[in-house]
């Protein structure tokens, strides 16, 4: 039993929004904002929010394109700039992860998990090569001398410096 990941589109996939889809969206939401529920400015003005984002949708090879479609305007939101970079980016006032944050997780936990599966299926059959890092040579630690005192100098101990003090 050995089970797929899911894909996540390929590098540099993005399909331009049309429009129609754009305009459809604006009519749907009424022309409020999808975040704070104010009225959208110009469309020029507005930006369009995947949910979820496009990064982190299943990729369809057969389809050429996301699960559900990049373009479907049932998961496109109009958003201002600023409400649309608060959930792209993050926000420290609201302690919330952005897009980009997740899509970077997500990408190395699929890395790592990827990785993972190899190494077991190299356990079991000893046929399947493994690519494993190479090994970083030991370091000898840095020795360093220790200062040299003169023949007249005090030697601290612990009694020393307590004795200093209650001379002076």
């Amino acid at each position: 039993m050995q089970t797929t990941l899911p894909a996540a589109p390929p590098p540099g996939f993005r399909k331009a929004i049309p429009v129609t889809v754009k305009l459809q969206v604006v009519i749907r939401q009424h022309s409020l904002c999808a975040k704070c529920g104010e009225r959208l400015g110009k469309l020029d003005d507005t930006q369009f929010d995947h949910i979820p984002a496009v990064q982190l949708r299943c990729w369809d090879d057969e389809a050429k394109d996301t699960t559900p479609r990049s373009n479907d305007p049932e998961f496109i939101f109009a958003k201002h700039t600023d409400c649309h970079a608060k959930k792209t980016f993050g926000s420290s006032e609201e302690l919330t992860r952005g897009d980009v944050t997740e899509i970077a997780r997500t990408k190395r936990i699929a890395k790592d998990t990827e990785e993972f599966r190899r190494r077991m299926l190299a356990k079991l059959d000893p046929d399947v090569e493994v690519d494993t890092p190479p090994r970083r040579p030991k370091k000898k630690w840095p020795s360093r001398s220790f200062p040299k005192r003169g023949k007249h100098e005090k030697s601290r101990s612990r009694g020393s410096e307590r004795d200093s003090a209650s001379e002076g």
